[in-house]
């Protein structure tokens, strides 16, 4: 294992300034360092950088739990690795806290990995910084409630994100809420006394305790940009980035039984007995906890251009909202006490008490609200985003918290039973009378829906402006998923893009603008494998030679996702699109031109095993060697076919 080198160790002065300042020990970088090829890193401590940091292919850092990279005003922080050999940022032990591009600083990250980091994983603050064949994933929160980030970046930061894959960020799950204290018996007795004469009326018992929501589940999103960040996010694969569920609702706490009412006695006068005490109430439910939301890119407050092209955007899913707690129960009233009974004519028994009242139930607490889910978000306020030739399937709302129980409280059946009035030779006291129970408690409400879209563009002040043309969007098959939600001033202008199947009504609402435009199609995309994530459209899918080219070569797009050719026409497909063809999405349906002199592998290459493949055919009259007419004759035509085929080359 390499220790790091050239660099300044902390002073025992530096510790002491850092001590009191709330910091802590770091490794500082200074001038020029490279980190070479196969090198293995250890960052024990907060890592500085001040100076210019290189890290070539194959480098492997691992970071001490709770420890970041810092790339400081003026210094940079380069990897130059490769895809065969990424350079590895990832944690020694536990999560670490990522790579920080402070404010005058800049970075290029080209194939490295970023894993393993909690809340973060690079975080870019009024610097400029390009990630190009990079990967971020497994980010996890340190917190209930913590939002999660791939990359956030804000305060005028640029971030350029091409070839790269973000993906496994999750949310945190709310915890569920405490449930609530059992009411006490206000007097120390648990029953009144019985009297000198007439009972004591029971204690009044204490009200159940209010049980705690459940937490909300965290936020979650692959890119944030923030306080008039610029991005372009193109090429790439952003997915698996999953809201937080939230935390169920505590049981509202139970109410305490009253006290029973103190038989009275026969003296000189003859005793009543004694009032029950009233059950507390029961204490209130907890409502269970939001979902978090999720989002593939997320702008606001406000950000400036956002380019998104060539981009899979796929399985983006809210949280689920947490369980209403069930409410408390009311407790049952005490029992009133007795009558005195006397054996003297003409004297009556005593009347019994009263049972006391039972405690009122409390209702069920409120099911959370679903997280939403979002390809991309703009709002309040963004200049101006671009969502261009990108395949968009399954963004999902989280599913809305279910409603609180009230109690079940068809036992007992009352709530304390009168006393029994006392018994003479002359007449009987009457009894108390008896408290019913009230089953007073109802059900919580559910919790509120979240809609979900492939593009979202809401703000309360200056307009926004999205513009949406070629994608592919197939969101899923839930009625609260959009392919386009506008609200307030946004504006989304939509030319050129295939919705999944269903009415043209079902892919847009709110209360912006939304404007459809020209060629819009609705059909099945027909992916090749959705089931193993492979939304490659094959022969016969709508989105074929039916987009607008235009906006090509302005945005750089003369390859698709797989690196392919982006603009090829289909001979077996009517161009429906504007200008040249072009496929909607991130791929450009594979057309692979026949090569008749291409007769053994590697396919796509011609060498002397062609020849020997074309000279077999041909002798065993294989239909693949009748290259020329007369159709089904081998002469010498079918021979000058592949020679000429074979000097011309594959196409």
């Amino acid at each position: 294992m390499n220790r790091l080198s050239n660099r300044i160790k902390p002073t025992t002065a530096l510790l002491a300034m850092l001590a009191l300042t709330g910091g802590a020990a770091a490794d500082t970088i200074v001038g020029d360092l490279t980190w070479t090829s196969g090198s293995v890193i250890d960052v024990t401590e907060d890592l500085l950088i001040q100076g210019t940091l290189s890290v070539e292919p194959g480098v492997t850092v691992n970071v001490v739990s709770g420890a970041e990279i810092i790339v400081q005003s003026g210094g940079s922080l380069n990897v130059q690795a490769s895809e065969a050999q990424p350079a590895i940022f990832q944690p020694a032990s536990g999560r670490w806290d990522g790579i920080n591009f402070e404010a005058g600083s800049s970075g290029t990250l080209s194939h490295a990995a970023v894993r393993g980091t909690q809340n973060i994983a690079v975080h870019v603050i009024s610097a400029s910084v390009s990630f190009e064949g990079s990967e971020i994933s497994d980010v996890r929160a340190s917190a209930q409630e913590q939002s999660v980030f791939g990359i956030y970046a804000s305060d005028d930061a640029q971030i350029d994100v091409a070839w790269s894959k973000i993906f496994d960020l999750v949310g945190p799950s709310g915890n569920d809420g405490d449930g609530g204290a059992g009411g006490t018996i206000v007097s120390p007795a648990a029953d009144g006394n019985n009297g000198h004469v007439n009972g004591y009326n029971g204690p009044h018992a204490g009200d159940g305790g209010d049980a705690d929501d459940g937490n909300h589940g965290g936020d979650a999103a692959a890119i944030r940009l923030y306080s008039g960040a610029t991005a372009s996010v193109s090429y790439s694969h952003i997915s698996a980035i999953t809201g937080g569920d939230g935390g169920a609702g505590g049981f509202g706490g139970s109410g305490a039984r009253g006290g029973n009412g103190g038989d009275g006695i026969a003296f000189v006068i003859v005793g009543n007995g004694g009032r029950g005490g009233n059950g507390g109430d029961a204490g209130l439910a907890g409502n269970g906890g939001d979902g978090g939301d999720a989002a593939a890119i997320w702008a606001s407050d406000p950000a400036a251009q956002v380019l998104v092209f060539q981009n899979l955007v796929y399985d983006i899913v809210g949280g689920s909202g947490g369980k209403g707690g069930r409410g408390g129960y009311g407790a049952q009233g005490g029992s009133g006490g007795n009558g005195a009974d006397t054996g003297i004519t003409f004297v009556c028994g005593g009347n019994g008490g009263n049972a006391g009242y039972c405690g009122d139930d409390s209702d069920g607490g409120d099911g959370g609200d679903a997280g939403s889910a979002n390809a991309l978000v703009v709002e309040n306020p963004a200049v101006r985003a671009i969502f261009s030739q990108n395949t968009v399937v399954d963004i999902l709302p989280g599913a809305r918290g279910d409603r609180g129980d009230r109690v079940n409280t068809t036992t007992p059946a009352y709530g304390g039973n009168g006393g029994v009035g006392g018994w003479p030779n002359y007449c009987e006291g009457s009894d108390g009378s008896d408290r019913a129970r009230p089953n007073n408690g109802v059900n919580g409400p559910y919790g509120a829906y979240a809609d979900s879209a492939g593009l979202m563009a809401s703000s309360s002040t200056a307009g926004i402006q999205a513009q949406a043309i070629n994608n592919i969007f197939s969101i899923g098959a839930l009625s609260d998923a959009y392919a386009f939600i506008s609200n307030g001033s946004g504006i989304i202008a939509s030319d050129s893009n295939l919705f999944d199947t269903g009415a043209m009504e079902d892919y847009f609402t709110g209360s912006g603008t939304t404007s459809l435009g020209f060629a819009f199609v609705l059909g099945d995309p027909m992916f090749a494998d959705a089931g193993s994530a492979d939304f490659r459209v094959i022969p016969g899918s709508p989105a074929i030679d039916s987009g607008d080219s235009f906006n090509v070569s302005s945005l750089g797009m003369s390859v698709d996702l797989d690196g392919n050719p982006r603009i090829v026409d289909d001979a077996d497909t009517a161009n429906t699109g504007l200008f040249d063809p072009i496929d909607m999405g991130a791929y450009e349906l594979s057309v692979t031109p026949d090569c008749p002199a291409d007769f053994a592998e590697p396919f796509g290459t011609l060498d002397f095993s062609d020849v020997l493949g074309f000279l077999t055919a041909f002798g065993s009259m294989d239909p693949a060697a009748d290259l020329a007419a007369p159709s089904g004759e081998f002469d010498f035509s079918d021979v000058l076919s592949f020679l000429g085929s074979f000097g011309a080359g594959c196409p």
